[in-house]
């Protein structure tokens, strides 16, 4: 897809998924998105906390949950309705 979207992150599902309260929309997205998507995580980078191996829930409730994340979109998954993602953790935007 190559969409982007961002918002906090308002709860852990799962050691590779979570609940996204979306806020933020890149102007050139081609598809559309609801105010709250499921995220499956296919790649995560947080430069102060660097993961290298499988997280455990409480790991990503630890490292996600309440922060702002930006999400590389790379597909909706038609089984789960998950959108698969490339997951950045980074400083909340001016104002938010």
């Amino acid at each position: 897809m190559g969409d982007g979207i961002g918002g906090p992150v308002i709860g852990c599902l799962s050691h590779n998924a979570f609940e996204l309260l979306v806020t933020h929309f890149r102007k050139d997205n081609k598809e559309e998105y609801g105010k709250t998507e499921k995220i499956i995580i296919a790649k995560i980078d947080d430069p102060e906390n660097p993961q290298y191996s499988e997280p455990s829930l409480e790991d990503l409730e630890r490292a996600l949950k309440g922060k702002f994340v930006s999400c590389n979109v790379q597909y909706r998954d038609l089984k789960t309705d998950a959108l698969v993602c490339n997951v950045f953790v980074q400083k909340p935007p001016e104002g938010f």
